[in-house]
This record gives structure tokens, sequence and C-alpha cells, in this order.
């Protein structure tokens, strides 16, 4: 007796524990899945706002089109309301990205760009008003105003965009805390529950050991009922020999039965089973009988209003003196949610499986082409292009005197075009080696990697008096060498050569350190590079400029981007046209820093 009381008390002890630490880990994670909430309303926030200031400066633009048309000055109402409701969207844009300092950085040049349309909006009206009709078209038709609202389209499309994507992420963490607060407290309180009904039955069996067999068994009973009840679980209790079964009240709940009647027959079960899985099931309770083993499957109930549970269903056979089967017991519990959530997650899942399929295989087939590529050039086009070069360098030097200077230009040219063109086959070949080139990265000093650069492009900087200035020290990185080498040659060679005509290049380069990166700037006088064109000039074959203006194969940035991507870095540029262009590659800080 003492033993028993001994346990009741461990068990209540641990159980009330259990209890304390379920409330406090729920309440934690209760708050988690507001928090996250409130971020996705945040989100949703700053995308109306994006798209409440482009709807401002629409309705403004519309206003001042009906005044430059018509004149009438009720026409401007739009426009007025929309000069009036613009800065407000900009200042409730900067209080709802106040905790995002890439928005924040986005929403000066969004301001600046808003300014320039208002400013532009109200030249024209002024014209209209002082010139006429005429005078405000001739503004129109130069199409200043459109460029300007394109480049507004676009900054708030990329604006939208980061906040789609802190959407999606922001869904996703509050979907999965959703699902942790749901699973901690569905362990926490089934564990609870075990333990309480452990807890329990110890208590009940000390008062069972001073009472009659029977009375035991009608406690077990009721027990058991309680326990399914608070775990909200049906039970059923089938005896074979009369098909009668034995169901709890939430057992008729799941089934969609009126509670009341807990005897029912076995076709009541049979008749709510889906017909799809019925056989499946009695198979498998035939299974368990002939093999003596209990039984446990999953199966739907179709409901007379059409509609569809999942149940998961456990039973163990009952035998006679004989080892004959006479009843069989179980239990089952309503599981539709899972089910719910398995589906999606199989149907996002098998998603996302048919695109990476189809990923790899367009990247297959691209680099096999590539490949293919590569060898026709390196073996198919070199040769005749070297003996066609060798001619006319031949046909100069040995019939020079011969040949006026028509055929002497036409000999040079033919020179020069296929220096060019060799020049373009190993850029290329240069740019498909480093997609397949097994790059052993290692700590490598930047300051005699600008050395060995420098000394490659000796003579261009001399011929194009260029000046180099290096701010030293400059650290370690992890990178290849001679691809490293090659791609800051190539940051070089095109801050010298993109310049005005009679500037003198000037090219500075140092680096910061970021964390655990180091980031290299390369910083031109050049002729800069407009917005929009600044991600297309590092793709293969992108050129801004034509070749007898600034000769090139376009390759050289592609290669430079290829690889520092192939040494699990980045590259970028900042430039605005006129003002020179800062390019800059960040790679993994070396360890010796």
């Amino acid at each position: 007796m003492k033993r028993s009381a001994q346990q009741i008390t461990v068990g209540l002890g641990v159980t009330l524990v259990l209890i304390l630490a379920n409330a406090v880990v729920s309440y934690r994670n209760i708050l988690k899945v507001f928090e996250n909430e409130r971020w996705v309303s945040h989100t949703y926030q700053v995308l109306n706002e994006l798209e409440a200031t482009l709807s401002t400066l629409k309705d403004a633009e519309t206003g001042q089109r009906g005044y430059l048309i018509t004149g009438e000055e009720q026409y401007l109402q739009p426009y007025q309301s929309g000069i009036a409701e613009i800065n407000t969207h900009i200042k409730s844009l900067k209080q709802l990205t106040a905790d995002n300092p890439q928005q924040q950085q986005r929403i000066l040049p969004l301001e600046g760009a808003i300014a320039l349309k208002l400013s532009d909006l109200e030249q024209k009206i002024k014209l209209r008003r002082e010139q006429g009709f005429e005078a405000s078209q001739q503004v129109v038709r130069n199409n200043r105003g459109k460029q300007i609202m394109d480049g507004i389209r676009q900054q708030i499309a990329d604006m939208k965009d980061i906040e789609n994507q802190l959407l999606v992420s922001r869904i996703k963490e509050s979907k999965a805390s959703l699902q942790r607060t749901i699973l901690t407290f569905t362990l926490a309180t089934f564990v609870s529950l075990v333990l309480l009904g452990l807890v329990y039955y110890l208590m009940r069996r000390d008062r069972a050991l001073r009472q009659q067999e029977a009375q035991k068994l009608r406690q077990k009973s009721e027990r058991l009922a309680l326990a399914l009840d608070a775990a909200k679980m049906g039970s059923w209790d089938w005896n074979i020999t009369t098909n009668e079964i034995f169901w709890t009240t939430y057992h008729e709940i799941i089934f969609g039965y009126e509670p009341g009647k807990p005897n029912r027959s076995y076709k009541e079960w049979a008749d709510r089973v889906h017909p799809e899985d019925l056989p499946r099931v009695e198979a498998g309770i035939q299974t368990s009988r002939k093999d003596q083993q209990d039984f446990q499957t999953e199966y739907r109930v179709l409901l007379p209003d059409g509609s569809i549970r999942w149940v998961n269903s456990f039973g163990r056979f009952q035998y006679d003196a004989e080892y004959h089967p006479n009843r069989m017991v179980g239990m089952l519990n309503d599981i539709t949610a899972r089910k719910q959530a398995e589906a999606e997650i199989r149907q996002l899942n098998e998603t996302l499986e048919e695109r990476v399929i189809q990923r790899t295989l367009q990247l297959q087939e691209a680099n096999d082409e590539l490949q293919a590529f590569a060898y026709s050039v390196s073996h198919d086009l070199r040769a005749p292009l070297r003996a066609m070069q060798g001619f006319a360098e031949a046909l100069l030097e040995d019939y020079g005197d011969v040949l006026d200077n028509l055929g002497e230009e036409y000999a040079q040219r033919i020179v020069s075009s296929a220096q060019r063109l060799e020049n373009l086959i190993q850029d290329l070949l240069t740019y498909s080696r480093l997609s397949r080139a097994d790059l052993q990265l290692k700590a490598i000093n930047l300051t005699d990697v600008m050395k060995e650069a420098i000394a490659q492009l000796e003579g261009d900087l001399k011929q194009q008096q260029a000046q180099v200035t290096i701010t030293s020290p400059l650290p370690e990185v992890i990178a290849h060498r001679p691809t490293l080498v090659q791609a800051i040659a190539n940051l070089l060679t095109n801050g010298i050569k993109f310049v005005d005509v009679g500037v003198q290049p000037e090219v500075q380069v140092w680096a910061e350190m970021r964390g655990d990166w180091v980031r290299l700037w390369v910083v031109d006088n050049g002729i800069g590079i407009a917005p929009e064109h600044q991600q297309r000039i590092f793709r293969v074959f992108e050129r801004l400029h034509g070749i007898e203006t600034y000769p090139g194969t376009g390759i050289g940035l592609a290669i430079v981007r290829k690889g520092i991507d192939r040494m699990g870095g980045q590259v970028g540029v900042e430039s605005k046209l006129g003002q020179g262009s800062r390019f800059w590659i960040e790679l993994q800080r070396g360890t010796g820093d």
C-alpha cells in the first residue's frame, strides 16, 4: 500500500510538472505564431502601400493629361489630390520598411524619381497654361515623362518582389510555428493524459484490491471511456457472433450518427465506410484474424452529406477458452486534418520534384551544347582561321610593295578581323572551361594577384596612358589564383577601355572587410552604365556599344561572373551614365586575416 501511494505521488508530481511545462511552451509558441502573423500582415501593408503609391501617381498623371487635352482646370483635381497624397504614401512606406535596410535604400531613389515625375507633370501643365496646347504636346512627345514613369514602375515592382519574397518566407515560418505549436501541445497533452491515466489507474487499483472482480472490470471500462472522451477518440466492441457493435459517443459523432444509440450493427458500420476502402478494410480484418495479429489501418468515412472523413482504426481480437476469436475491441480517431496536410505536402513535393527534374535536364542540355560548341570551336574553327590570318600576313609581307592602298587595307582588315575572331574563340573557350573545370580553392594574397594582373596588361596600360591606383593593404581571399587573376584583369581592361575620347583612364582599387567576406572594388572614370543595363552586361555577348567604338568580344564580364560564381563569390556594379562605374567582387575571407 505504501509503495502504491508513493507511485501515485510521483505520478502526480511528474504530471503537474509536465502540464506546467506544456503551458509555458504552448504560450511561447502561440506568441511566436501571433508574431509571425503580425509580420505577414505587415508585409501585406507594405504591398498595399506600394500599390497605392503607384495608383496615386497614375491618378495625378491622368489629371494632367486631361488638362493638357482640354485646358479645363476641373481636370486637374486628380493631379492636385495626387500631389497631396503622394508624400503621405512615401512617409508611410518609410515607416513600414524601417526594419528593412534594403527597402529603405530603395525608397530614396523612388522618392527622387517621384519628385522628378511630379516636376515633369507640373512643367507640362505650366506650358499648357502659358503657351497653349501645341507647346505642351512638344514636351509630351519627347517621352521623358513615360521613361520616368517606367522607371518608377520598375522600382516599385522591385520593392514588391522583395516584399513578396518576405511574404512567402513569413507565411512559411508562420505555418511552421503553428505546426510546431500543434505538435508540441498534442505530444505534451498525450503524455500528460497517459500519466494522468497511469495515476488514475494506480488509484483505482489500490481501491480495487478490496473489491470484487466484476467491480474492477466495470471501473476499468469507465476509465477507458473517460480517457477516450478526453482524447476525442472513439472506441468500439464488436461481437463477432451476433455482428453487434458497441460504439462510444465520439465514435458515433465521427461516423455522422446522432449520439444516443451505442448498440449498432456491423452493417451500420459498413454503410459508412467508403465503398472504395471497404474491401481493403474487411480483408485486413480477416488477415489479422487469421494471423492472430493486431489490426491497424486508415480508411475513409462517407457521410450522408457527401463529405469525407479519414480515420485511423486499431483493433485487437479477444478469444474464448478454446482460443477462437469471439470479440474484437478497438479505438479510432479522426485524422482528416492530417491527411489534408499530407496531401498538400505531397502535391508541393511533386511540383518541386518536377521543376527540379526539368531544370536539371535543361542545365544538362545547355552544358552538353556548350561542350559540343567548345569542341567545334577548338578543333574546327581555329585551323582555317589561323590559315586565313597567316596568308593575309604573308600577302602583306611578300606582296606589300605590289598592292595598292585599297588592297593593303583589305589585307589589314583580314588580319584584324581574324585576330578579333581568335580573341572571341579564346574567350568562349575560357568561359566554357570555367563551367567545367575543377577549381582548387585556397588562400590567395590579393596584392600578388593585382601585381600579376597589371603585369599582363602592361602594354595596354602604357598604350592607353592609364593610371591604376591600389590602396594597400589588400587581404587574403579563398580563390583559384588563375581564375581570380583573369577576373581582375578583365575588370581592369573594362575600366581603361570604356572612357570618352580624350579622357585619361583612371582606375582605383581597394578592399573592405565584410564579416567573413572581402569585397574588392574596381572603380573607373569611364562612360558609366545605365541602371537598366547593369545586369545585362554580365551575360555572354551582351554589348552596349558598337565594336567600332569600343572593341571587344562581349564576353569579358561574363567570364568575370562565371569565375567568381565558381569560387563561391559574387560580383556586381554600381554606375550612372557619365559618372564612371564601381565594379566589385566579393570572396570569402582567407584564413590568414
